[in-house]
Protein backbone atom coordinates (compact mmCIF):
# COMPACT_ATOMS: atom_id res chain seq x y z
CA UNK A 1 0.00 0.00 0.00
CA UNK A 2 3.14 2.42 0.40
CA UNK A 3 3.67 2.20 -3.34
CA UNK A 4 -0.20 2.91 -3.81
CA UNK A 5 0.15 6.05 -1.98
CA UNK A 6 3.96 6.74 -3.55
CA UNK A 7 2.56 6.92 -7.14
CA UNK A 8 -0.71 8.79 -6.07
CA UNK A 9 1.80 11.82 -4.97
CA UNK A 10 2.63 12.52 -8.59
CA UNK A 11 -0.15 14.01 -9.36
CA UNK A 12 0.36 16.86 -7.16
CA UNK A 13 2.28 17.94 -10.16
CA UNK A 14 -1.50 18.09 -11.95
CA UNK A 15 -3.52 19.43 -9.35
CA UNK A 16 -5.43 21.62 -11.71
CA UNK A 17 -6.12 19.01 -13.76
CA UNK A 18 -6.57 16.29 -11.56
CA UNK A 19 -9.63 18.52 -10.04
CA UNK A 20 -10.92 19.00 -13.70
CA UNK A 21 -11.25 14.98 -14.35
CA UNK A 22 -12.95 14.25 -11.50
CA UNK A 23 -15.58 17.18 -12.30
CA UNK A 24 -15.95 15.97 -16.09
CA UNK A 25 -16.37 12.38 -14.73
CA UNK A 26 -19.02 13.81 -12.17
CA UNK A 27 -20.54 15.62 -14.70
CA UNK A 28 -20.73 12.21 -17.12
CA UNK A 29 -22.27 10.45 -14.36
CA UNK A 30 -24.73 13.02 -13.39
CA UNK A 31 -25.79 13.57 -17.37
CA UNK A 32 -26.50 9.78 -17.45
CA UNK A 33 -28.30 9.39 -14.42
CA UNK A 34 -30.07 12.43 -14.95
CA UNK A 35 -31.21 10.69 -18.62
CA UNK A 36 -32.13 7.82 -17.11
CA UNK A 37 -34.50 9.45 -14.65
CA UNK A 38 -36.17 11.77 -17.20
CA UNK A 39 -36.37 8.15 -19.16
CA UNK A 40 -38.23 6.93 -16.02
CA UNK A 41 -40.59 9.77 -15.33
CA UNK A 42 -40.99 9.56 -19.22
CA UNK A 43 -42.64 6.43 -18.79
CA UNK A 44 -44.42 6.71 -15.91
CA UNK A 45 -46.11 9.53 -17.20
CA UNK A 46 -47.38 7.26 -20.46
CA UNK A 47 -48.75 4.51 -18.15
CA UNK A 48 -50.25 7.17 -16.17
CA UNK A 49 -51.85 8.79 -18.94
CA UNK A 50 -50.44 12.13 -18.09
CA UNK A 51 -50.96 14.98 -21.26
CA UNK A 52 -48.80 14.89 -24.07
CA UNK A 53 -47.02 17.67 -23.46
CA UNK A 54 -45.45 16.87 -20.10
CA UNK A 55 -44.08 13.76 -21.57
CA UNK A 56 -42.81 15.59 -24.35
CA UNK A 57 -41.55 17.57 -22.02
CA UNK A 58 -39.70 14.86 -20.16
CA UNK A 59 -38.28 13.70 -23.60
CA UNK A 60 -36.54 16.54 -24.71
CA UNK A 61 -35.09 16.75 -21.09
CA UNK A 62 -33.73 13.45 -21.16
CA UNK A 63 -32.52 14.19 -24.93
CA UNK A 64 -30.62 17.23 -23.41
CA UNK A 65 -29.04 14.75 -21.04
CA UNK A 66 -27.96 12.77 -23.77
CA UNK A 67 -26.40 15.49 -25.32
CA UNK A 68 -24.47 16.91 -22.61
CA UNK A 69 -23.09 13.25 -21.72
CA UNK A 70 -21.97 13.04 -25.79
CA UNK A 71 -20.19 16.29 -25.24
CA UNK A 72 -18.62 15.99 -21.94
CA UNK A 73 -17.69 12.00 -23.16
CA UNK A 74 -15.48 13.28 -26.09
CA UNK A 75 -14.15 16.69 -24.34
CA UNK A 76 -12.88 13.89 -21.65
CA UNK A 77 -11.14 11.69 -23.97
CA UNK A 78 -9.10 14.79 -25.29
CA UNK A 79 -8.11 16.10 -21.89
CA UNK A 80 -7.30 13.00 -20.35
CA UNK A 81 -4.88 12.83 -23.59
CA UNK A 82 -2.99 16.51 -22.14
CA UNK A 83 -3.45 15.19 -18.44
CA UNK A 84 -1.58 11.63 -19.12
CA UNK A 85 1.07 13.24 -21.23
CA UNK A 86 1.66 16.05 -18.33
CA UNK A 87 2.12 13.49 -15.44
CA UNK A 88 4.00 10.86 -17.76
CA UNK A 89 5.95 13.84 -18.54
CA UNK A 90 7.20 14.64 -15.01
CA UNK A 91 7.75 11.20 -13.82
CA UNK A 92 10.41 11.18 -16.68
CA UNK A 93 11.68 13.97 -16.13
CA UNK A 94 12.00 12.79 -12.68
CA UNK A 95 13.47 9.43 -13.26
CA UNK A 96 15.90 10.30 -16.25
CA UNK A 97 16.86 13.46 -13.67
CA UNK A 98 17.61 11.13 -11.18
CA UNK A 99 19.70 8.73 -13.64
CA UNK A 100 21.97 11.32 -14.85
CA UNK A 101 22.29 12.26 -10.70
CA UNK A 102 23.29 8.61 -9.92
CA UNK A 103 25.57 8.46 -13.31
CA UNK A 104 27.44 5.78 -14.51
CA UNK A 105 28.61 4.58 -11.23
CA UNK A 106 24.51 3.38 -11.05
CA UNK A 107 24.35 2.59 -15.03
CA UNK A 108 27.10 0.40 -14.64
CA UNK A 109 25.36 -2.29 -12.64
CA UNK A 110 21.81 -2.06 -14.62
CA UNK A 111 20.93 -3.42 -17.48
CA UNK A 112 20.08 -0.63 -20.39
CA UNK A 113 17.03 -3.01 -21.01
CA UNK A 114 15.61 -2.78 -17.75
CA UNK A 115 15.94 0.86 -17.65
CA UNK A 116 15.01 1.68 -21.18
CA UNK A 117 11.37 -0.68 -20.48
CA UNK A 118 10.70 1.46 -17.20
CA UNK A 119 11.03 4.92 -18.82
CA UNK A 120 9.10 3.90 -21.68
CA UNK A 121 7.03 1.20 -21.25
CA UNK A 122 6.49 1.40 -16.97
CA UNK A 123 5.89 5.03 -17.09
CA UNK A 124 3.15 4.66 -19.78
CA UNK A 125 1.01 1.73 -17.73
CA UNK A 126 0.78 4.08 -14.77
CA UNK A 127 -1.18 6.13 -17.20
CA UNK A 128 -4.72 4.06 -16.33
CA UNK A 129 -3.82 4.28 -12.59
CA UNK A 130 -2.84 7.74 -11.74
CA UNK A 131 -5.09 9.34 -14.54
CA UNK A 132 -8.39 7.06 -14.70
CA UNK A 133 -8.46 5.13 -11.10
CA UNK A 134 -7.44 7.59 -8.77
CA UNK A 135 -9.79 10.53 -9.89
CA UNK A 136 -12.62 7.65 -10.29
CA UNK A 137 -12.89 7.28 -6.93
CA UNK A 138 -13.55 10.48 -6.12
CA UNK A 139 -16.12 10.31 -8.61
CA UNK A 140 -17.55 6.94 -6.64
CA UNK A 141 -17.59 8.43 -3.13
CA UNK A 142 -19.66 11.72 -4.27
CA UNK A 143 -21.74 9.34 -6.50
CA UNK A 144 -22.72 6.89 -3.89
CA UNK A 145 -23.42 9.83 -1.30
CA UNK A 146 -25.49 11.21 -3.84
CA UNK A 147 -26.97 7.51 -5.34
CA UNK A 148 -27.83 6.72 -1.61
CA UNK A 149 -29.39 9.75 -0.18
CA UNK A 150 -31.72 9.83 -3.19
CA UNK A 151 -32.45 5.77 -3.65
CA UNK A 152 -33.28 6.10 0.15
CA UNK A 153 -35.63 9.15 -0.21
CA UNK A 154 -37.62 6.47 -2.67
CA UNK A 155 -36.82 3.29 -1.31
CA UNK A 156 -34.42 3.38 1.89
CA UNK A 157 -33.89 -0.48 1.78
CA UNK A 158 -32.60 -0.11 -1.60
CA UNK A 159 -30.56 2.97 -0.76
CA UNK A 160 -28.90 1.10 1.88
CA UNK A 161 -28.43 -2.24 -0.15
CA UNK A 162 -26.72 -0.04 -3.32
CA UNK A 163 -24.45 1.70 -0.33
CA UNK A 164 -23.10 -1.52 0.87
CA UNK A 165 -22.85 -3.11 -2.82
CA UNK A 166 -20.75 0.32 -3.94
CA UNK A 167 -18.63 -0.29 -0.96
CA UNK A 168 -17.77 -4.38 -1.90
CA UNK A 169 -17.29 -3.60 -5.11
CA UNK A 170 -14.40 -0.35 -4.13
CA UNK A 171 -13.11 -2.65 -1.40
CA UNK A 172 -13.12 -6.51 -2.67
CA UNK A 173 -9.60 -5.09 -5.69
CA UNK A 174 -7.75 -4.08 -2.33
CA UNK A 175 -8.47 -7.36 -0.76
CA UNK A 176 -7.07 -9.10 -3.98
CA UNK A 177 -4.10 -6.56 -3.76
CA UNK A 178 -1.57 -9.00 -1.91
CA UNK A 179 -2.01 -11.36 -4.42
CA UNK A 180 -2.30 -9.40 -7.01
CA UNK A 181 0.96 -7.31 -6.42
CA UNK A 182 3.29 -10.17 -6.53
CA UNK A 183 2.21 -11.66 -9.77
CA UNK A 184 2.46 -8.50 -11.42
CA UNK A 185 6.19 -7.35 -9.59
CA UNK A 186 7.22 -10.45 -11.59
CA UNK A 187 5.19 -10.50 -14.61
CA UNK A 188 6.66 -6.88 -14.87
CA UNK A 189 9.95 -8.53 -14.05
CA UNK A 190 9.75 -11.02 -16.67
CA UNK A 191 8.86 -8.68 -19.43
CA UNK A 192 11.75 -6.35 -18.80
CA UNK A 193 14.27 -9.02 -18.85
CA UNK A 194 12.89 -9.71 -22.36
CA UNK A 195 13.40 -6.24 -23.42
CA UNK A 196 16.86 -6.16 -22.23
CA UNK A 197 17.85 -9.23 -23.83
CA UNK A 198 16.06 -8.49 -26.91
CA UNK A 199 18.16 -4.53 -26.81
CA UNK A 200 21.25 -6.85 -26.21
CA UNK A 201 20.52 -9.17 -29.04
CA UNK A 202 19.71 -6.37 -31.43
CA UNK A 203 22.61 -4.46 -30.77
CA UNK A 204 24.85 -7.26 -31.05
CA UNK A 205 23.61 -9.22 -34.06
CA UNK A 206 26.94 -9.05 -35.73
CA UNK A 207 28.40 -10.35 -32.93
CA UNK A 208 26.19 -12.96 -32.73
CA UNK A 209 26.20 -13.59 -36.30
CA UNK A 210 30.51 -13.67 -36.52
CA UNK A 211 30.43 -16.36 -33.60
CA UNK A 212 27.57 -18.27 -35.41
CA UNK A 213 25.13 -18.67 -32.29
CA UNK A 214 22.32 -16.47 -33.67
CA UNK A 215 20.02 -19.38 -34.20
CA UNK A 216 21.07 -20.61 -30.58
CA UNK A 217 20.06 -17.37 -29.49
CA UNK A 218 17.09 -16.96 -31.25
CA UNK A 219 16.10 -19.92 -29.35
CA UNK A 220 16.76 -18.73 -26.08
CA UNK A 221 14.75 -15.71 -26.54
CA UNK A 222 12.02 -17.56 -27.66
CA UNK A 223 11.94 -19.79 -24.72
CA UNK A 224 12.17 -16.44 -22.93
CA UNK A 225 9.26 -14.77 -25.10
CA UNK A 226 7.05 -18.49 -23.89
CA UNK A 227 7.85 -17.95 -20.35
CA UNK A 228 6.70 -14.12 -20.72
CA UNK A 229 3.42 -15.77 -22.28
CA UNK A 230 2.17 -17.49 -19.26
CA UNK A 231 3.22 -15.25 -16.54
CA UNK A 232 1.01 -13.33 -18.77
CA UNK A 233 -1.49 -15.48 -18.61
CA UNK A 234 -0.99 -16.44 -14.39
CA UNK A 235 -1.37 -12.48 -14.31
CA UNK A 236 -4.77 -12.71 -16.75
CA UNK A 237 -6.03 -15.58 -14.45
CA UNK A 238 -6.10 -13.19 -10.95
CA UNK A 239 -7.11 -10.45 -13.11
CA UNK A 240 -10.60 -12.61 -13.90
CA UNK A 241 -11.15 -13.75 -10.51
CA UNK A 242 -11.18 -10.45 -9.41
CA UNK A 243 -13.60 -9.51 -12.15
CA UNK A 244 -16.22 -11.45 -11.84
CA UNK A 245 -16.17 -11.28 -8.10
CA UNK A 246 -16.81 -7.60 -8.85
CA UNK A 247 -19.46 -7.95 -11.93
CA UNK A 248 -21.31 -10.42 -9.61
CA UNK A 249 -21.76 -8.01 -6.79
CA UNK A 250 -22.88 -5.08 -9.20
CA UNK A 251 -25.26 -7.29 -11.18
CA UNK A 252 -26.45 -9.04 -7.60
CA UNK A 253 -27.11 -5.73 -6.27
CA UNK A 254 -28.98 -4.37 -9.23
CA UNK A 255 -30.99 -7.52 -9.44
CA UNK A 256 -31.79 -7.71 -5.53
CA UNK A 257 -32.79 -3.84 -5.37
CA UNK A 258 -35.42 -4.50 -8.10
CA UNK A 259 -36.81 -7.63 -6.39
CA UNK A 260 -37.09 -5.74 -3.02
CA UNK A 261 -38.85 -2.57 -4.62
CA UNK A 262 -41.12 -5.02 -6.52
CA UNK A 263 -41.57 -6.84 -3.00
CA UNK A 264 -42.46 -3.61 -1.54
CA UNK A 265 -44.95 -2.44 -4.32
CA UNK A 266 -46.73 -5.67 -3.31
CA UNK A 267 -46.66 -4.88 0.34
CA UNK A 268 -48.04 -1.73 -0.52
CA UNK A 269 -45.15 -0.12 0.90
CA UNK A 270 -44.54 1.59 -1.70
CA UNK A 271 -46.19 3.16 -5.18
CA UNK A 272 -45.25 1.13 -8.36
CA UNK A 273 -43.92 4.72 -10.05
CA UNK A 274 -40.77 4.08 -7.53
CA UNK A 275 -40.24 0.73 -8.58
CA UNK A 276 -40.24 2.14 -12.15
CA UNK A 277 -37.51 4.53 -11.08
CA UNK A 278 -35.70 1.55 -9.23
CA UNK A 279 -35.54 -0.32 -12.02
CA UNK A 280 -34.22 2.36 -14.40
CA UNK A 281 -31.98 3.63 -12.21
CA UNK A 282 -30.53 0.80 -10.00
CA UNK A 283 -27.94 -0.33 -12.88
CA UNK A 284 -27.26 3.13 -13.53
CA UNK A 285 -26.14 3.95 -9.76
CA UNK A 286 -23.37 1.09 -10.09
CA UNK A 287 -22.03 2.00 -13.39
CA UNK A 288 -19.43 4.45 -11.52
CA UNK A 289 -18.48 1.33 -9.61
CA UNK A 290 -17.97 -0.47 -12.75
CA UNK A 291 -16.12 1.63 -14.36
CA UNK A 292 -13.48 1.97 -11.10
CA UNK A 293 -13.20 -2.00 -11.20
CA UNK A 294 -12.22 -1.43 -15.40
CA UNK A 295 -9.90 1.42 -14.55
CA UNK A 296 -8.33 -1.05 -11.94
CA UNK A 297 -7.46 -3.74 -13.89
CA UNK A 298 -6.19 -1.69 -16.69
CA UNK A 299 -3.64 -0.07 -13.40
CA UNK A 300 -2.48 -3.72 -12.73
CA UNK A 301 1.04 -3.27 -15.43
CA UNK A 302 1.36 0.41 -13.70
CA UNK A 303 1.24 -1.32 -9.98
CA UNK A 304 3.85 -3.88 -10.95
CA UNK A 305 6.08 -1.21 -12.01
CA UNK A 306 5.97 0.80 -8.81
CA UNK A 307 8.47 -1.46 -7.17
CA UNK A 308 11.32 -0.80 -9.74
CA UNK A 309 10.25 3.34 -10.26
CA UNK A 310 10.57 3.77 -6.34
CA UNK A 311 13.66 2.15 -6.43
CA UNK A 312 15.58 4.37 -8.88
CA UNK A 313 13.34 7.50 -7.07
CA UNK A 314 14.96 6.57 -3.89
CA UNK A 315 17.96 5.48 -4.64
CA UNK A 316 20.70 7.52 -2.17
CA UNK A 317 22.55 10.24 -4.40
CA UNK A 318 26.14 10.48 -3.63
CA UNK A 319 26.96 12.72 -0.67
CA UNK A 320 28.32 15.56 -2.75
CA UNK A 321 24.90 16.14 -4.70
CA UNK A 322 23.17 17.34 -1.11
CA UNK A 323 26.28 19.83 0.11
CA UNK A 324 26.34 23.64 -1.10
CA UNK A 325 28.86 23.14 -3.97
CA UNK A 326 30.78 25.43 -5.57
CA UNK A 327 29.93 26.75 -9.41
CA UNK A 328 33.34 28.12 -9.73
CA UNK A 329 36.72 28.51 -9.11
CA UNK A 330 38.52 26.48 -11.94
CA UNK A 331 41.54 28.20 -13.17
CA UNK A 332 42.02 28.90 -17.06
CA UNK A 333 44.74 26.49 -16.78
CA UNK A 334 43.95 23.85 -13.52
CA UNK A 335 46.36 22.45 -11.53
CA UNK A 336 45.51 18.74 -10.69
CA UNK A 337 46.74 16.87 -7.57
CA UNK A 338 45.94 13.31 -6.63
CA UNK A 339 46.85 12.65 -3.23
CA UNK A 340 47.01 8.85 -1.53
CA UNK A 341 44.30 7.56 -3.66
CA UNK A 342 42.82 4.68 -3.25
CA UNK A 343 39.51 2.83 -5.00
CA UNK A 344 37.00 0.04 -5.45
CA UNK A 345 34.17 -0.09 -7.97
CA UNK A 346 32.55 -2.39 -5.15
CA UNK A 347 32.72 -2.13 -1.67
CA UNK A 348 34.96 -4.50 0.29
CA UNK A 349 36.10 -4.91 -3.53
CA UNK A 350 39.77 -4.89 -4.52
CA UNK A 351 41.55 -2.18 -4.90
CA UNK A 352 41.73 -0.78 -8.11
CA UNK A 353 43.97 2.44 -7.18
CA UNK A 354 46.13 1.83 -4.45
CA UNK A 355 47.78 4.95 -2.89
CA UNK A 356 48.23 6.79 -5.82
CA UNK A 357 49.62 10.31 -6.12
CA UNK A 358 49.87 12.11 -9.30
CA UNK A 359 50.81 16.10 -9.73
CA UNK A 360 48.95 17.69 -13.60
CA UNK A 361 50.73 20.70 -13.86
CA UNK A 362 48.99 23.82 -14.64
CA UNK A 363 49.34 24.21 -18.61
CA UNK A 364 51.16 21.17 -19.53
CA UNK A 365 50.27 17.59 -20.64
CA UNK A 366 50.32 14.64 -18.16
CA UNK A 367 50.14 11.04 -19.69
CA UNK A 368 49.40 8.24 -18.05
CA UNK A 369 50.89 4.71 -20.16
CA UNK A 370 50.17 1.02 -18.72
CA UNK A 371 48.75 -2.13 -20.10
CA UNK A 372 44.96 -2.58 -19.65
CA UNK A 373 43.52 -2.90 -16.45
CA UNK A 374 46.11 -1.23 -14.37
CA UNK A 375 43.82 1.65 -13.61
CA UNK A 376 44.20 4.40 -16.05
CA UNK A 377 40.47 5.03 -17.05
CA UNK A 378 39.95 4.26 -13.56
CA UNK A 379 41.56 8.10 -12.95
CA UNK A 380 39.64 9.52 -15.88
CA UNK A 381 36.30 8.17 -14.48
CA UNK A 382 37.00 9.44 -11.01
CA UNK A 383 38.24 13.40 -11.91
CA UNK A 384 34.96 13.64 -14.07
CA UNK A 385 32.86 12.73 -10.86
CA UNK A 386 31.70 9.71 -11.95
CA UNK A 387 31.97 7.73 -8.72
CA UNK A 388 33.00 8.69 -5.30
CA UNK A 389 36.47 8.51 -3.34
CA UNK A 390 37.69 9.29 0.06
CA UNK A 391 37.21 13.20 0.48
CA UNK A 392 40.00 15.64 -0.58
CA UNK A 393 41.97 12.69 -2.45
CA UNK A 394 41.48 14.86 -5.60
CA UNK A 395 42.11 18.65 -5.66
CA UNK A 396 41.61 20.71 -8.97
CA UNK A 397 43.56 24.66 -8.01
CA UNK A 398 44.00 23.69 -4.63
CA UNK A 399 40.17 22.85 -4.18
CA UNK A 400 38.84 19.49 -3.03
CA UNK A 401 36.98 17.54 -6.71
CA UNK A 402 33.67 16.86 -4.51
CA UNK A 403 32.98 20.70 -3.52
CA UNK A 404 32.30 21.53 -6.72
CA UNK A 405 28.86 20.98 -8.63
CA UNK A 406 29.01 18.38 -10.82
CA UNK A 407 27.50 19.81 -14.01
CA UNK A 408 30.15 22.57 -13.41
CA UNK A 409 32.91 20.44 -12.80
CA UNK A 410 31.97 18.53 -15.65
CA UNK A 411 31.49 21.87 -18.06
CA UNK A 412 35.28 22.14 -17.20
CA UNK A 413 36.30 19.49 -18.89
CA UNK A 414 36.78 18.24 -22.44
CA UNK A 415 36.84 14.49 -23.06
CA UNK A 416 37.65 12.10 -25.99
CA UNK A 417 37.18 8.80 -25.29
CA UNK A 418 38.68 5.44 -26.47
CA UNK A 419 34.62 4.19 -27.33
CA UNK A 420 33.40 7.32 -28.80
CA UNK A 421 29.53 7.60 -28.67
CA UNK A 422 27.64 9.32 -31.30
CA UNK A 423 24.22 10.08 -30.93
CA UNK A 424 21.70 9.53 -33.44
CA UNK A 425 21.43 12.54 -35.33
CA UNK A 426 23.19 15.00 -38.16
CA UNK A 427 26.67 15.14 -38.06
CA UNK A 428 26.38 19.05 -37.34
CA UNK A 429 24.34 18.10 -33.79
CA UNK A 430 26.56 15.34 -32.46
CA UNK A 431 29.95 18.50 -32.69
CA UNK A 432 27.66 21.05 -31.08
CA UNK A 433 26.66 18.79 -28.28
CA UNK A 434 29.78 20.00 -26.69
CA UNK A 435 28.42 23.88 -26.93
CA UNK A 436 24.58 24.34 -28.01
CA UNK A 437 25.25 27.82 -28.79
CA UNK A 438 28.31 27.15 -31.09
CA UNK A 439 27.71 28.45 -34.16
CA UNK A 440 28.17 27.07 -37.97
CA UNK A 441 31.63 28.54 -38.26
CA UNK A 442 32.76 27.58 -34.83
CA UNK A 443 31.62 24.17 -35.24
CA UNK A 444 33.42 23.67 -38.92
CA UNK A 445 36.80 25.48 -37.55
CA UNK A 446 36.78 22.61 -34.96
CA UNK A 447 36.08 20.03 -37.87
CA UNK A 448 39.07 21.27 -39.20
CA UNK A 449 40.97 21.05 -36.80
CA UNK A 450 40.21 17.95 -36.19
CA UNK A 451 40.98 16.58 -39.50
CA UNK A 452 37.47 15.77 -39.97
CA UNK A 453 36.46 18.89 -42.37
CA UNK A 454 37.46 17.22 -45.55
CA UNK A 455 35.84 13.59 -44.43
CA UNK A 456 32.84 15.79 -43.53
CA UNK A 457 31.69 17.77 -46.73
CA UNK A 458 32.12 14.79 -48.74
CA UNK A 459 29.06 12.74 -47.20
CA UNK A 460 26.14 12.88 -49.18
CA UNK A 461 24.52 15.80 -46.97
CA UNK A 462 27.52 17.36 -45.94
CA UNK A 463 27.63 18.31 -41.61
CA UNK A 464 23.79 17.69 -41.81
CA UNK A 465 24.12 14.15 -43.27
CA UNK A 466 22.33 11.62 -40.47
CA UNK A 467 24.53 9.39 -38.32
CA UNK A 468 23.29 6.00 -37.31
CA UNK A 469 22.48 4.89 -34.12
CA UNK A 470 25.79 4.86 -31.60
CA UNK A 471 27.34 6.08 -35.15
CA UNK A 472 26.96 3.35 -36.91
CA UNK A 473 27.16 4.11 -40.23
CA UNK A 474 30.97 5.57 -39.52
CA UNK A 475 34.40 3.41 -39.45
CA UNK A 476 35.77 3.94 -35.98
CA UNK A 477 38.42 6.59 -36.72
CA UNK A 478 35.85 8.28 -38.44
CA UNK A 479 34.00 8.25 -35.37
CA UNK A 480 36.46 9.42 -33.16
CA UNK A 481 37.93 12.37 -35.20
CA UNK A 482 34.15 13.78 -35.17
CA UNK A 483 34.44 12.72 -30.80
CA UNK A 484 37.53 14.83 -31.30
CA UNK A 485 36.08 17.63 -33.12
CA UNK A 486 33.89 18.02 -30.25
CA UNK A 487 35.89 17.97 -28.06
CA UNK A 488 37.97 20.77 -29.00
CA UNK A 489 34.66 22.37 -29.40
CA UNK A 490 33.98 22.78 -26.24
CA UNK A 491 37.02 24.83 -25.70
CA UNK A 492 37.45 23.43 -21.46
CA UNK A 493 40.37 24.64 -19.70
CA UNK A 494 40.54 20.82 -18.87
CA UNK A 495 41.15 18.25 -21.61
CA UNK A 496 40.94 14.75 -21.60
CA UNK A 497 42.17 11.90 -24.10
CA UNK A 498 41.21 8.59 -23.30
CA UNK A 499 43.10 6.50 -25.55
CA UNK A 500 41.90 8.81 -28.25
CA UNK A 501 43.47 7.82 -31.10
CA UNK A 502 43.29 4.29 -30.74
CA UNK A 503 40.83 3.84 -33.67
CA UNK A 504 42.24 6.19 -35.90
CA UNK A 505 44.40 4.63 -38.96
CA UNK A 506 48.28 5.41 -38.97
CA UNK A 507 47.58 7.49 -41.98
CA UNK A 508 45.92 10.05 -40.39
CA UNK A 509 47.49 9.66 -37.01
CA UNK A 510 50.21 11.86 -37.00
CA UNK A 511 47.78 14.61 -38.92
CA UNK A 512 45.20 13.97 -35.39
CA UNK A 513 48.28 14.53 -33.35
CA UNK A 514 49.30 17.85 -34.88
CA UNK A 515 46.10 18.93 -34.35
CA UNK A 516 45.47 18.07 -30.93
CA UNK A 517 49.04 19.43 -30.06
CA UNK A 518 46.98 22.81 -31.47
CA UNK A 519 44.28 21.82 -28.57
CA UNK A 520 46.06 21.34 -26.19
CA UNK A 521 48.08 24.48 -25.95
CA UNK A 522 47.06 26.99 -22.84
CA UNK A 523 44.98 23.59 -21.32
CA UNK A 524 45.90 21.23 -18.43
CA UNK A 525 45.55 17.83 -20.75
CA UNK A 526 45.99 14.36 -19.87
CA UNK A 527 46.92 11.54 -22.18
CA UNK A 528 45.90 8.17 -21.42
CA UNK A 529 47.69 5.96 -24.29
CA UNK A 530 48.02 2.86 -26.40
CA UNK A 531 50.25 3.96 -28.53
CA UNK A 532 53.48 4.74 -26.90
CA UNK A 533 54.23 7.41 -29.74
CA UNK A 534 51.17 9.67 -29.15
CA UNK A 535 52.66 10.01 -25.38
CA UNK A 536 56.58 10.87 -26.44
CA UNK A 537 56.17 14.47 -26.14
CA UNK A 538 54.15 14.55 -22.95
CA UNK A 539 55.78 16.97 -20.08
CA UNK A 540 54.90 14.07 -17.34
CA UNK A 541 54.57 10.58 -17.70
CA UNK A 542 53.01 8.30 -15.21
CA UNK A 543 53.84 4.55 -15.35
CA UNK A 544 51.04 2.22 -13.72
CA UNK A 545 50.76 -0.99 -13.27
CA UNK A 546 47.82 -2.80 -11.03
CA UNK A 547 46.77 0.14 -9.63
CA UNK A 548 50.41 1.43 -8.31
CA UNK A 549 52.28 4.40 -9.29
CA UNK A 550 55.40 2.34 -10.69
CA UNK A 551 57.23 5.10 -12.43
CA UNK A 552 57.49 8.90 -13.36
CA UNK A 553 59.17 11.41 -15.81
CA UNK A 554 60.08 12.34 -19.27
CA UNK A 555 59.86 9.86 -22.06
CA UNK A 556 63.82 10.19 -22.28
CA UNK A 557 64.41 9.81 -18.43
CA UNK A 558 61.98 6.77 -18.42
CA UNK A 559 63.39 4.72 -21.30
CA UNK A 560 66.85 5.16 -19.07
CA UNK A 561 65.45 4.01 -15.59
CA UNK A 562 62.16 1.98 -15.79
CA UNK A 563 62.03 -1.25 -16.96
CA UNK A 564 58.08 -1.47 -17.49
CA UNK A 565 57.89 1.79 -19.53
CA UNK A 566 60.42 -0.12 -21.46
CA UNK A 567 58.35 -3.25 -22.13
CA UNK A 568 55.71 -1.37 -23.32
CA UNK A 569 58.01 0.38 -25.50
CA UNK A 570 59.08 -2.83 -26.33
CA UNK A 571 55.72 -4.07 -27.07
CA UNK A 572 54.92 -1.72 -28.80
CA UNK A 573 57.50 -1.97 -31.65
CA UNK A 574 56.83 -5.58 -32.28
CA UNK A 575 53.20 -4.69 -33.17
Amino acid sequence: MNHFFRLVYFLKYAKKETAIRILLGLGIVGAQFSQTWFLAKMVIAVCEKRNMKEILLFFLAEFLSLFIRAGLIKYQEYFLKKYAAKVKNEIRSQILDKIMVLGPSFKNDQRTGNLQSLITDGVESLEAFLTQYIPQIAVVIFTTIFVTTFMCRLDRTVGLLLFFMSAVTVIVPHVFMPAVSDVMVLYWKEYAQLNAQYIDDMQGMSTLKSLGVSKKEGKRLKDQAIGFAAESMRNLGISLSDSTLITICITAGTSISILLSAIHVAQGKIPYAVLIQVLFLAGECLKPMNDLSIYWHNSYTGLSVAEELLYVLDYPVPEKTKENLQTTGIGEKPEIVLRNLSFQYEKDGADVLKNVDMVFESGKVTAIAGKSGSGKSTIVNLLLGFYETEKNRIQIDGKALESFESDYLRSQISVVFQDSFLFYGTVRDNIRMARPEASDAEIIQAAMAANVHEFIVNLPNGYDTLVGERGATLSGGERQRIAIARAILKNAPILILDEATSSVDCKNEQEIQNALKEAMKDRTTLVIAHRMTTIEDADRIYVMQNGLVEGCGTHEELLQKDQIYQNLVRAQSYE
